[in-house]
């Protein structure tokens, strides 16, 4: 199964709609995660150094299950880029019933990770 914007509909409020032909080339991380989980910021450092080395494209999905997730998007993108310091994509947030949550997985825990390779087919989810 491939990523398809029209079909996902994912958003970055800075950028719009993640479309397939802006991470086209490269393999992809859509990462599932609560801005607010205790041990972000280590796992933020990480992605931080592979998108700093050009060899993943990086895609933060806020996963908002039962209101988890606290704010509106506005707020969170603020959190994730003033106090996180990213510099890539974060989605609006989402919950488990999204459609990208129904084709490729709920999340499992505060960090899931869903990879999709340089031709934006779907990989794994870990």
């Amino acid at each position: 199964m491939h990523y398809k914007s029209m079909k996902y509909q994912l958003n970055s409020l800075r950028l719009g709609l993640i479309h397939e032909d802006n991470i086209y080339g490269k393999p992809t991380i859509f990462l599932a995660m609560g801005s607010q989980a205790p041990d972000v910021q280590p796992h933020i450092d990480y992605y931080k150094d592979l998108y700093a080395k050009k060899e993943q494209n990086i895609i933060i999905i806020p996963f908002n299950n039962n209101g988890t997730e606290p704010g509106d998007d506005y707020e969170i993108v603020a959190h994730y880029e003033n106090i996180l310091g990213i510099k890539f994509y974060v989605t609006e947030k989402i919950d488990s019933t999204h459609q990208f949550f129904k084709d490729f997985g709920v999340p499992v825990n505060n960090f899931t990770e869903y990879t999709f390779d340089a031709k934006t087919k779907f990989v794994r989810k870990v």
